[in-house]
């Protein structure tokens, strides 16, 4: 990965503790890991980044597909809607 890219998804993973969640567009991450299908490298490369970036204090990485990427937030930071 080039350094820009490893600078952009340090950036992203620091906006999930800001902001609650990121968005990362499919296309984003073929090009950040010059790869021509998303396999399980990936995934596993994209969790250990999360766990220094976020020093394992907020769970594990989560994801929900759509539009177009897929959205990532921190597995502490969710609950239940009240009532359920």
């Amino acid at each position: 990965m080039e350094k820009r890219h490893n600078d952009t998804l340090t950036d992203r993973f620091e906006h999930i503790l800001n902001a609650g969640c990121v968005h990362i567009l499919w296309s984003e991450l073929y090009r950040w890991y010059e790869v021509k299908k998303i396999a399980a490298g990936t995934y596993r490369d994209l969790t250990q980044r999360w766990q220094e970036v976020s020093e394992g204090k907020h769970g594990h990485l989560q994801m929900v597909e759509g539009s177009g990427g897929i959205y990532l937030f921190a597995g502490k930071m969710t609950q239940p809607l009240p009532g359920d």
